[in-house]
């Protein structure tokens, strides 16, 4: 974007702090309108947000008390899909194997 990194710092907490209060679209609106350079990363992160806005609405699944970090997710799966998978004499099919866990 020709941002310093001082620059880049700040124009990302903002965008951040717009998602974090539940102003995602105004971060896709303001994605949207840029057309300065980098355009193409603006771009498919505009594309990204628009997919995925429902996965950032934070102030909804704090009030539901679901965490919205990916700490917890990330070190689950040392205990749910390794310890399933690798129940002894067990062998799985790829196609199956994640079935299985549910």
């Amino acid at each position: 974007m020709g941002l310093t990194d001082g620059q880049r710092h700040g124009w990302v907490r903002q965008q951040m702090d717009l998602v974090e209060c539940g102003c995602v679209q105004q971060v896709i609106d303001t994605l949207a309108d840029y057309q300065g350079t980098g355009r193409t990363r603006v771009e498919n992160l505009r594309q990204y947000l628009e997919r995925f806005c429902d996965a950032v609405d934070y102030q909804r699944f704090r009030a539901a008390g679901f965490p919205v970090g990916s700490g917890e997710i990330e070190s689950a799966h040392r205990y749910i899909p390794q310890k399933r998978l690798k129940i002894p004499g067990a062998c799985w099919h790829p196609r199956t194997a994640l079935w299985n866990l549910r």
